[in-house]
């Protein structure tokens, strides 16, 4: 079957190749991802690792996959450095402590970034293990908001005494710029030229300038609390979901304006994007809506337990389940064109609690990356 989307849809930003830096993909958290050497669907497993822990989203970059897993004891997490072609130790596991068995990556210039739940950020060589700076983020002592690295920076938030969000220099780990927002959980940044957004319990969601820390706007609302989802930059938007129980916002980018709502539950994995078509799962579903009509076009129930933030690879819609089963779908019209049994059950990306490290899916570098419980499995041509 031919690939349908491998020109530039209508509505999207240029495109991630070949890697997967953050979580869901990419700093816009968009899901979207061009690699040739993925190729279409069907795909066959490369190989399948055991972590021993819950695993993390990868980051698959520069011929390795890196995850974090829940430590063997429950005491923190350890970090794993896999060869991409072999399946095996790249380096060392590095452990990374932190009093909750949470911690995230990020990667960029050149650099491999994990940051752990008691705020120590680290940056390592991704290609021996060795590190290269640490550094423990000032004034907050609880972190559930994974890095992202854009324009040689890593941005990132923490939490425990009202919030912060923080702008790190990727070369030395200095300290670039901080400000305060409403309590700062579990919401990674989105990054553009333009901004930096975050959004927090009842739509609090702000953009501030990515080089000086200024604020451009806050989406302010008539309550606030703990809590916060990562939001997703697509179509000339910032698409929020809220922990609070608020209707899902559009908000324009620009000046955060409410553009639109759309259907969706503060549980609802963030949606992917490919141009103007976005991909949304809910209860179970996945749906493709039309932006910015926001049109239902195409749904696939699957077995009704779709659990993960969907990807968009070369076109191809990729979702796995609770049960274990990995889909990839034609996105113009929701064929089912592959499935497998990857081996164990597709966790959802847990955006409240700090038991297990974030997860969801990755590609890049030939191959679709998925963390299923302990495991972490790749598939490729």
């Amino acid at each position: 079957m031919s690939v349908v989307a491998l020109v530039t849809p209508a509505g999207a930003e240029p495109a991630q190749v070949g890697v997967s830096t953050t979580y869901q993909i990419n700093a816009r958290h968009d899901g979207s991802v061009v690699d040739s050497g993925v190729g279409a669907p069907p795909l066959s497993q490369k190989w399948s690792r055991d972590l021993g822990g819950s695993v993390s989203y990868p980051i698959v970059a520069g011929g390795r996959v890196f995850a974090t897993a829940v430590a063997p004891d429950g005491n923190g997490t350890v970090l794993y450095a896999v060869n991409a072609a072999t399946g095996k130790n790249a380096w060392a596991p590095v452990a990374l402590s932190g009093g909750y068995p949470w911690s995230a990556l990020a990667y960029g210039g050149g650099r491999l970034y994990a940051q752990n739940s008691d705020g120590v950020l680290t940056a390592f060589n991704p290609a021996t293990g060795a590190t290269i700076w640490t550094v423990a983020l000032p004034g907050q002592y609880a972190f559930t908001s994974a890095p992202t690295f854009a324009g040689g920076v890593v941005y990132t938030g923490g939490a425990g005494s009202g919030g912060t969000l923080y702008a790190v220099n990727a070369v030395s780990g200095a300290v670039l710029w901080t400000q305060s927002v409403e309590n700062g959980d579990e919401s990674s940044p989105a990054v553009t030229a333009k901004g930096v957004y975050v959004s927090y319990a009842c739509e609090q969601t702000y953009a501030f300038d990515p080089t000086s820390g200024d604020p451009i706007w806050h989406h302010d609302t008539d309550c606030e609390g703990g809590g916060g989802r990562t939001p997703v930059l697509a179509d000339g938007g910032v698409w929020v979901r809220d922990v609070a129980g608020m209707a899902p916002s559009v908000l324009k980018a620009g000046t955060g304006q409410v553009r639109s709502t759309y259907d969706a539950t503060g549980s609802s994995p963030a949606p992917a994007f490919d141009g103007r078509q976005g991909y949304f799962v809910d209860d179970g579903v996945l749906q493709e809506r039309y932006s910015p009509t926001l049109a239902t076009r195409w749904t696939f129930e699957g077995d009704g337990q779709i659990s993960t933030a969907p990807i968009v690879v070369n076109g191809y819609v990729y979702v796995g389940s609770r049960t274990g089963e990995l889909w990839a779908l034609n996105g113009a019209t929701g064929q089912s064109v592959w499935s497998t049994d990857v081996g164990a059950p597709i966790a959802d990306p847990d955006e409240q609690n700090v038991s297990q490290p974030l997860t969801g899916l990755g590609a890049g570098g030939g191959l679709v990356v998925v963390p299923a419980t302990n495991l972490l499995v790749a598939y490729g041509h």
